[in-house]
């Protein structure tokens, strides 16, 4: 009964904006988490990224995981507020263009695309060398193009079932992440503290030093990590049209699972780090983490964990998937994408936007297939979500007096010092991550998909979104808009 009451609620807050009720309601509060977590993946963004950091700033970079945590944490709750109060598919492109305006609503909808498209390939890249290693293919790059490939076609007809069948996937993945990151830090814990560990590692700046000069700046490339992984959060709220009670659900979904990952993640860093005893061999190898699992801990048992690391790392890709083809469905109904009739459609069958999973599966593929560097994709999903929360953020600080009160989450007087330090964090990570000569050419890329978004806004959009033939003005009376924003 309680769930029904509160389905019907949702319906209500869905028509409110002019909406109807499309996708199904399935997703509970553990559901909910678990899209979050599983996009967040800590196996993910640290297997991909640990590698980068010791030969950056050697094992001491890890020190800028909490700092980022707390950055990010401090989006994740604004975030929270956003999401008990627009509980809509869409997430950033629905919240500026009510906080803002549709135009700045829809360039927030542009950069969280490219977002969502590119990190699905560059998930799956991590995935690619752990399927070579088990199976002893060979590692070269175009064997890892091909794995990628098939595993975002697995990935796509996954998603193209239904979201329920999705999402039980990846509650599952969940126990095997939890299960693989605990079971790591709790047996190679164990080895470190019985059989000998070097503590020392914690504060090992490794290569970093020899040029001379500042540790600062090596350590400050090591956020990286951080950055890449500690996003996506926001997923559960993408999907808040599919989930029960979404305006007391996805708040609690975001911050337990920016919370969790980023404890369970430092922890996971300090004993991998201990762990070490040969620095050389583990610069110079091409998974260090596998490599470290394997030199201290018996081949099974390296193997079990693996295996774990690998089902997660696919989840992780599969419900990134299933957010950014809500996104394309949530542009797409509001006329703002190309082809929006085609994109907008959802299945009788599955109540899944497959058009929009194919398209992300396509551009899924060339990503991966002209992409020079892995690097290079990491560093994109890192810039692009940073500048993503910022522009959202900074809407909801000009509004955020205007907004209606929530019965289930609301900041009440930390909603001003908690905004704005999030805006100085975002602006200082943004900095990180374009500044340090090293990622020039990432800032490159990221200034080059925004600059297409805002022309691509002004020759194709901007007029009808003006007019109110496309966007949220669609199909409503113009005060509609003031009544429902706020």
């Amino acid at each position: 009964m309680e769930k029904e009451i509160a389905r019907v609620h949702d319906d209500r807050d869905l028509q409110a904006y002019h909406y109807k009720q499309e996708l199904k309601r399935t997703l509970k509060l553990f559901s909910s988490f678990a899209v979050a977590f599983s996009f967040i993946s800590i196996t993910t963004g640290i297997f991909s990224n640990y590698g980068f950091v010791l030969n950056t700033s050697g094992p001491a970079g890890i020190w800028t995981w909490p700092i980022v945590t707390v950055g990010h944490l401090l989006v994740a709750v604004i975030f929270a507020e956003l999401a008990g109060r627009i509980p809509l598919s869409g997430y950033s492109y629905q919240w500026v263009s009510r906080l803002a305006n549709p135009g700045l609503g829809w360039f927030a909808g542009w950069v969280a695309f490219c977002f969502l498209v590119i990190v699905v390939p560059t998930v799956d890249y991590a995935l690619a060398p752990i399927i070579a290693e088990i199976f002893g293919w060979d590692t070269g790059s175009q064997t890892l193009v091909w794995i990628v490939i098939g595993t975002l076609v697995i990935q796509a007809l996954l998603n193209m079932y239904g979201v329920k069948l999705a999402t039980r996937i990846n509650d599952i993945a969940v126990y095997t992440e939890v299960i693989g990151m605990v079971g790591i830090i709790l047996v190679l814990g164990g080895v470190v503290l019985f059989r000998g560990g070097d503590w020392s590692m914690l504060a090992n700046i490794g290569t970093a030093g020899e040029a001379g000069g500042s540790y600062l700046g090596s350590f400050i490339l090591a956020a990286l990590m951080g950055s890449f992984t500690l996003v996506g959060f926001e997923a559960a709220a993408n999907l808040s049209e599919e989930t029960i009670d979404a305006k007391k659900t996805v708040p609690r979904a975001m911050i337990l699972s920016v919370a969790l990952s980023g404890g369970i993640g430092l922890i996971l860093l300090i004993v991998i780090s201990a762990a070490i005893t040969d620095l050389p061999a583990v610069l110079h190898a091409t998974n260090p983490i596998p490599f470290i699992l394997q030199s201290r801990l018996s081949p099974a048992v390296a193997s079990f964990f693996l295996v774990m690391v690998l089902i997660s790392i696919f989840a992780c890709g599969l419900i990134i998937m299933a957010s950014a083809s809500r996104l394309i469905y949530a542009l797409s109904r509001d006329d703002v994408f190309f082809a929006s009739s085609l994109f907008k459609k959802v299945s009788p069958q599955t109540a899944v936007p497959t058009n929009a999973v194919l398209l992300v599966l396509v551009l899924g593929i060339l990503a991966v297939w002209f992409a020079d560097s892995l690097t290079l994709l990491v560093g994109a999903t890192s810039v692009l979500p940073a500048s993503l929360y910022l522009i959202t953020i900074a809407a909801y600080a000009w509004k955020k007096n205007h907004l209606p009160k929530s019965e289930y989450f609301d900041l009440g007087k930390w909603r001003t010092p908690l905004t704005y330090t999030a805006i100085v964090w975002l602006v200082f990570e943004i900095g990180i991550l374009t500044i340090p000569a090293d990622f020039h050419q990432v800032a490159i890329v990221a200034a080059v998909l925004m600059l297409v978004g805002a022309l691509l806004y002004l020759v194709l959009y901007r007029k009808g979104i003006q007019e109110g033939r496309i966007g949220i003005y669609k199909a409503r009376e113009k005060g509609d808009f003031e009544d429902v924003a706020g």
